[in-house]
């Protein structure tokens, strides 16, 4: 039997630099995609959100248009402002009587809600009115969507 030695290989050099490295799939295929989608999701949450706001926005609108009425005294404009049941039964007299006194010098808008259920649109406003006497007093006020308008339905 003959034994047969391969060829010789010198020992390999500590110095020389390590073959360059393949690239991760993941850093090519992966990473890109990931990347996508994250962006995907952040317009997709941006939309919603801006849709959600934007149909808030009339609503508070209407409350704010109401508020300003009261506080500035102009009773006519208020009741004007009124949903079609409470327009016919409150009056410009009713609304000045209630709340003309102690007489309000500004509002805060601390909150407002809509909801829609079985095609009917419909909100509420939290609303702080700020008096000369310095109490504040907090009301919750019913909010109606009247076609393409919002209005108060205290």
């Amino acid at each position: 039997m003959t034994y047969t030695q391969g060829p010789w290989t010198p020992p390999t050099d500590p110095y020389q630099p390590a073959p360059p490295r393949r690239r991760s799939r993941w850093l090519t295929i992966g990473l890109p995609i990931g990347l996508l989608v994250f962006v995907c999701l952040g317009v997709a949450v941006w939309f919603g959100v801006r849709a959600f706001l934007g149909s808030l926005g009339p609503a508070q609108q209407a409350a704010e248009d109401y508020a300003t009425a009261l506080v500035d005294g102009r009773w006519d404009d208020a009741q004007g402002q009124l949903c079609g049941g409470d327009r016919s039964v409150v009056t410009a007299d009713a609304l000045a009587q209630e709340h003309s006194s102690p007489d309000l010098t500004g509002y805060r808008l601390e909150g407002i809600e809509v909801v829609s259920s079985n095609g009917r649109t419909s909100g509420a406003a939290r609303l702080v009115f700020e008096t000369a006497s310095g109490l504040d007093t907090t009301t919750v006020l019913p909010l109606e969507e009247d076609g393409d308008t919002w209005r108060p339905c205290p």
